[in-house]
């Protein structure tokens, strides 16, 4: 392990507080190993830290890396928010490597976290990347399948490659497990915003076959008039 990453590891188990890591814990229904650390706590421990990474890409990639399979919750906070301050480095090469850290992912939080900071920046640079992501849908570990959907999130808030969306969805649009569902059904949500007539038609055609919880979360934005629901 890198000195760094020990380092950080280290400063940020000395910020444990027992009583919002058991809050943690119950928040979360998954295991969950948590320090109780605010998200404000993981800030000031990233720009602590930040300074010694700053230029230094393959730097920072090892160490977030390394804090990713750390396992505690916070710990890996601070890896992402360290490396996404240097995301306008990002190129498509670095899809592999964040594709690894993917397997290091036990909820939901990190999951978004490194998905719409940090793995859409290299899909962004390279769209043909989305065909990888359509491999995520069809894997046995949920957060895989939740992460092939929220790492369009911010692709699909602007607008992009509205084609890439549906075709993921389509993978997921019978899937069981609530955490993807939900995903799915943010992801379609953010695609209304700039294609609501689009959107409402791909509802209509999923309705009869999708869960109520993805046509809710997907029509939060639409105008009521406009929302697809279940019906009865």
């Amino acid at each position: 392990m890198n000195p760094l990453t020990e380092e950080i590891i280290a400063e940020t188990r000395l910020h444990y507080d027992a009583e919002r890591a058991r809050a943690a814990r119950r928040y979360f229904r998954e295991p969950i190993e948590s320090w109780g650390l605010s998200m404000q706590k993981c800030k000031e421990i990233a720009d602590a830290f930040y300074p010694q990474v700053k230029g230094n890409l393959p730097l920072a990639l090892e160490v977030a890396g390394e804090l990713h399979r750390h396992g505690c919750f916070e710990v890996a906070i601070v890896g992402d928010d360290m490396l996404r301050r240097m995301r306008g480095r990002l190129t498509s090469k670095q899809f592999d490597v964040f594709d690894a850290w993917v397997d290091t992912l036990s909820n939901w939080a990190n999951t978004d976290t490194l998905c719409t900071g940090l793995i859409f920046v290299t899909i962004r640079k390279d769209p043909r990347l989305a065909e990888r992501l359509l491999d995520w849908t069809g894997s046995e570990n949920r957060w895989r399948r939740r992460a092939s959907a929220v790492s369009l999130v911010p692709i699909a808030r602007r607008g992009e490659m509205l084609v890439d969306v549906f075709r993921i969805a389509d993978r997921l649009m019978g899937d069981r497990e609530d955490m993807v569902q939900k995903g799915v059904g943010w992801l379609l949500k953010e695609a209304s915003k700039k294609h609501p007539d689009e959107v409402r038609e791909y509802l209509i055609k999923w309705r009869p076959k999708t869960s109520a919880l993805i046509l809710r979360y997907a029509s939060e934005k639409l105008p009521k008039y406009m929302r697809v629901l279940k019906r009865g």
